[in-house]
């Protein structure tokens, strides 16, 4: 696996930590690293995880909100400028609404990781939800053809760390 450069990140409001382990939907995983990204008026926390039937996932959490997703293949991925808040697209047999579109800037990686991102790096984004508020997807814009993640949004109590209720 390669690692991003390594930064020192505070920690925010999460439970989350890089080492930590536990279960999310009865999978057991180990958070291996963290990459945070600023999208100008805050910022979010994209976890890495590694579960113990060696697959892989991205944990990601903005606003105490947490959404389980993995990389998925997108034929005819809609361009970024054709999406707008409120705008509509269908992918996977699914209707999906687009939240928001903007821009996204690294400001720190720690830990390791499946893919090279490197502190500074921008990039152009797209986070739209089905309209039962089932899925997520997530465009990044930053390659041709553009990255997508699908994912489920989840309850926080779907997460367990094995250290919870420790006292620090």
């Amino acid at each position: 696996m390669a690692a991003g450069k390594q930064s020192l990140l505070p920690e925010g409001f999460t439970r989350l930590y890089r080492g930590a382990s536990g279960s999310l939907q009865g999978r057991n995983f180990v958070v291996t690293g963290r990459v945070r990204y600023s999208f100008g008026r805050g910022f979010w926390d994209e976890w890495f995880l590694e579960f113990q039937d060696g697959s892989i996932g991205w944990l990601t959490e903005d606003n105490h909100e947490l959404a389980l997703q993995n990389r998925r293949e997108l034929k005819n991925c809609p361009p970024a400028d054709a999406l707008s808040p409120g705008s509509m697209f269908r992918a996977w047999d699914m209707e999906f609404i687009v939240q928001e579109v903007g821009h996204a800037e690294c400001v720190g990686v720690e830990g390791e990781l499946p893919i090279r991102v490197e502190t500074g790096e921008k990039y152009l984004f797209a986070d739209a939800s089905t309209p039962d508020g089932k899925y997520t997807l997530g465009i990044e814009y930053d390659n041709d053809p553009p990255a997508v993640f699908l994912g489920r949004w989840l309850k926080y109590s779907d997460l367990r760390l094995d250290d919870e209720g420790l006292d620090w």
